[in-house]
């Protein structure tokens, strides 16, 4: 019994020193960019209503919630989604603000087998929120809001992938198949699965274009330009052809800003959550294999609250980008401010005192030393990674 009180359970972890530190530090470097961009910072509560995440087009499995009854009999769950208590906090408080409305927020997500974490149950998600426009410059802003992000943490070799979630699902809404085989078909294209896709299409009652077209959109990725090239060959409808032209608007608006060379373009890319209603992304590096970021639009969300309003954001996964940075996978490192250990000889702690006050004051890290033996000093400040030694008053 006693030793089970030293292990974990599954799927969280301790963060010592240094990891919280550069969690901080990641955190405040997002907060201090969206700040200056007209972001305002909220937080839900770790508790909510299990029924919050099982209505309409927002369901999330039953079985990837941490679930719990409270006094009253209520089943409530560890908050499992960033973006659906931000919508109901918006739809019930928040109706009467200046529109569009830019909320960002820093909070932990609680998932059974949550794959964008590393199978991590407990995660830390930062993300923004726009309500309140039905636009392509809007999405466009939000991409370019998480590619900016991105690119202040120190990342730089990334990609960021766009979908187009309306392109699929005008496809499927006009085919006479199940739920069940329309749920199959976005699986097979999700994880290309090109020959089992292709088996079950021929299977099914549909016109050869449509079969054509399903078949084609797992190989539609690649650069804007490309995939575009690619699409004008086939037998599209105008549905198609209205959500490739904003796609495209969307792609253009980013390249102007000069953040081309970022993003590339996955007709195949299929939404984890079923509240996305338009374009879709998600962020990642080549080294690191898993996502570091995702989101989209969701015009439909707020309407379970009773409030008619477009949205899109998106989130980052603070711990994966914490990897990335942590095993020099970028170019440019988290350096910090320097660090300085004082070494007090012959009880001069006003002197101590003084020099402490003064480089804190130039934003330095500043320890007082509480060890006296010289070889146990160096030691300890290697071990910490300390910049100097500065030592006040004469060894004895």
């Amino acid at each position: 019994m006693v030793l089970e009180k030293v292990f974990l359970p599954e799927g969280v972890q301790d963060l010592l020193m240094k990891d919280c530190h550069h969690r901080r530090l990641i955190e405040g470097r997002l907060m201090e960019e969206w700040v200056k961009q007209g972001y305002m910072e909220v937080s839900s509560p770790t508790l909510e209503y299990y029924d919050l995440f099982r209505q309409g087009e927002q369901m999330l499995r039953g079985n990837k919630m941490f679930k719990l009854i409270d006094a009253k009999g209520d089943l409530l769950v560890l908050r499992p989604d960033g973006t659906l208590p931000i919508a109901r906090m918006v739809a019930t408080k928040m109706k009467d603000m200046v529109y569009p409305l830019k909320i960002c927020y820093i909070q932990d997500i609680f998932r059974l087998d949550q794959e964008q974490a590393g199978k991590q149950r407990e995660f830390r998600q930062a993300g923004v929120e726009v309500f309140g426009v039905e636009s392509y410059e809007a999405d466009g802003q939000v991409i370019i809001t998480a590619i900016e992000s991105l690119k202040a943490l120190g990342l730089s070799d990334f990609q960021i992938e766009i979908g187009q979630t309306k392109i699929l699902q005008s496809i499927l809404d006009s085919m006479a198949v199940t739920t069940d085989e329309k749920d199959e078909i976005i699986m097979l294209i999700h994880n290309k699965n090109f020959s089992t896709l292709e088996s079950l299409l021929e299977k099914l009652d549909i016109d050869p274009k449509t079969r054509l077209i399903l078949k084609e959109i797992p190989n539609l990725f690649g650069t804007p330009q490309g995939v575009m090239e690619s699409v004008a060959a086939l037998p599209i409808n105008d549905n198609i052809k209205r959500a490739l032209e904003e796609l495209q608007q969307i792609c253009h608006m980013i390249q102007a800003y000069g953040f081309g060379q970022y993003i590339s373009v996955d007709l195949g890319m299929t939404a984890p959550l079923g509240y996305y209603t338009g374009i879709i992304f998600k962020g990642f590096t080549k080294d690191l294999g898993t996502i570091l970021c995702s989101g989209g639009r969701y015009d439909r969300l707020l309407m379970s609250f009773g409030m008619n309003c477009p949205a899109t954001g998106f989130a980052l996964l603070i711990d994966q980008i914490r990897k990335a940075l942590h095993l020099g996978q970028q170019k440019k490192k988290e350096s910090g401010p320097p660090y300085y250990l004082l070494v007090s000889h012959e009880g001069r702690h006003e002197e101590v005192a003084k020099e402490a006050t003064r480089l804190k004051k130039t934003g330095c890290i500043v320890e007082v030393s509480l060890l006296k033996d010289p070889q146990a000093i160096d030691i300890y400040a290697k071990r910490r990674g300390v910049d100097k030694i500065i030592e006040i008053g004469e060894k004895k």
